[in-house]
């Protein structure tokens, strides 16, 4: 009878600490805030996959596969696996076997040698006050942190792809229009020297547009530099040694897809794996505080030896046991400055996990208005650039009627021009938002199978809609 009562104390004193409350939603944060600026929601396991673009989904898969910033963060979170087996072994009682040889030597005798085997020693910390359930949960918020922030590194490392893959994109059409027009101004030159030479236009016309077509070949110089620099910057994003090799052609720009507006705080808070990451960091700094004030209190070490048989062949005991109660009664103040610092990494932690909350919801309502502002833009542009048609159609008209010279068709088609180089640019800023704002509302990877990356990390934490869910 007596074991039993003394397993049920040991229970009962396992569990009585617990660690400070701490809740996912701030109370600073208020859902009304979050439905009234609402968000930008895209619905996508793998948000690329919506911009239909083969080369793009390729670039990605292997980045996700070869980058080292991936490895690192799959890096550490083998770590945290390893740690939380660690604080799960601790649990149990550790089990040591003895073994000694002695060999002694005296003047004039031969030496005396002594062995001692078969011993073992046992001992076990019971871990009162919850101090061991207090550590595994340490551990295991630890496991979750590095999950989420190794899926934040995938995510930012895809987005960073995409931006770099379509800002290439748009500076490679920008080339060919900057080549197109660059001949449109070559030809307006050779008619302005005509009409010069037959003394139809005076001499700055000539050099003002001498002046116009070498800005269009140093716009074309930067454009092809800038488009050089991106490549090495994207084989980086890949994992790959820079090389002249140029992994983006000539392709066309997608249209950006609709973004959806709306949404509440419970999406924020279950897409976003930095914030998912943040609270579990919350969590650790709260069960630190817990592992503090449980230092303060008494400890009980259970020790059990057996007896090796060179020590039973003198001795009649071969079972040996203790209880070992060690209570802080004066340690200087110390114990209780290291409480008192766990209290206040736990309010810093608070207070950094509301700061990271007020980011996130300034930066989808920032990426919202602007989103929002740049369709305006857009379609302004659209606007200008169909007038600069209409314009350019009706000069050709009065052309071919014989109303006016082919100078003012070649200026026609050089604001056209001018307005789809506009256009382009304005549609790719377009596509980055659409990207900055998948990335902003953290769009979840977990489902990614297309490495052995991907797979090892879902094996390593069971499966990944456990660690998702809310």
């Amino acid at each position: 009878m007596r074991p039993i009562i003394y397993i049920l104390w040991l229970s009962c004193l396992a569990g009585c600490v617990t660690a400070p409350d701490v809740q996912m939603l701030p109370e600073a944060v208020s859902i009304s805030e979050i439905e009234k600026h609402g968000e930008i929601r895209t619905e996508a396991v793998q948000w690329w996959l919506v911009l239909d673009d083969d080369l793009l989904h390729q670039l990605i898969t292997q980045g996700l596969a070869g980058s080292p910033s991936s490895h690192i963060a799959l890096a550490r979170l083998a770590q945290a696996e390893a740690d939380l087996k660690i604080a799960q072994a601790d649990r149990w009682p550790d089990l040591v076997g003895l073994g000694r040889r002695d060999a002694r030597n005296f003047s004039g005798r031969e030496p005396d040698t002594r062995a001692d085997l078969g011993a073992l020693g046992l001992s076990w910390d019971a871990g009162l006050w919850g101090k061991r359930r207090l550590e595994i949960e340490f551990a295991q918020q630890f496991r979750q942190q590095r999950w989420f922030e190794h899926q934040t590194a995938r995510l930012v490392l895809s987005a960073s792809i995409a931006e770099t893959y379509f800002q290439i994109v748009e500076l490679r059409n920008q080339g060919a229009l900057l080549a197109a027009q660059t001949q449109v101004s070559r030809d307006l030159e050779r008619l302005i020297d005509a009409r010069f030479r037959l003394g139809q236009a005076p001499a700055n016309e000539i050099y003002q547009q001498r002046e116009q077509t070498t800005a269009l070949q140093q716009l074309a110089l930067v454009n092809n530099t800038l488009a050089e620099l991106l490549e090495n910057t994207l084989d980086v994003l890949l994992g790959e040694i820079p090389d002249q090799i140029a992994r983006v052609g000539l392709v066309d720009l997608p249209p950006a897809p609709n973004a959806v507006i709306g949404g509440t705080v419970d999406d924020l808070v279950r897409n976003r794996a930095d914030i998912r990451a943040g609270f579990a960091r919350l969590q650790q700094a709260a069960s630190r505080a817990g592992i503090r004030f449980a230092e303060r209190l008494p400890s009980l070490q259970v020790s059990v030896s057996f007896n090796s048989l060179t020590q039973k062949a003198f001795s009649s005991e071969w079972l040996g046991h203790g209880l070992d109660l060690s209570a802080p009664l004066f340690t200087g103040g110390r114990l209780k400055g290291l409480e008192n610092r766990a209290l206040q990494a736990l309010e810093e932690e608070r207070q950094q996990y509301l700061q990271l909350w007020l980011a996130a919801l300034e930066e989808v309502r920032s990426l919202r208005w602007q989103y929002e502002q740049q369709e305006m833009i857009i379609a302004t542009v659209a606007s200008r650039r169909g007038y600069a048609q209409q314009a350019l159609k009706a000069s050709r008209d009065r052309y071919i009627r014989g109303d006016q010279n082919y100078l003012d068709v070649l200026t026609a088609l050089r604001g056209l021009q001018e307005a789809d180089r506009s256009l382009l640019s304005e549609r790719s800023q377009l596509v980055t938002l659409w990207i900055r704002a998948t990335q902003a509302v953290g769009q979840p990877m977990c489902h990614e199978t297309s490495s052995n990356l991907s797979n090892k990390m879902v094996n390593d934490t069971t499966t990944c809609q456990e660690h998702w869910s809310l």
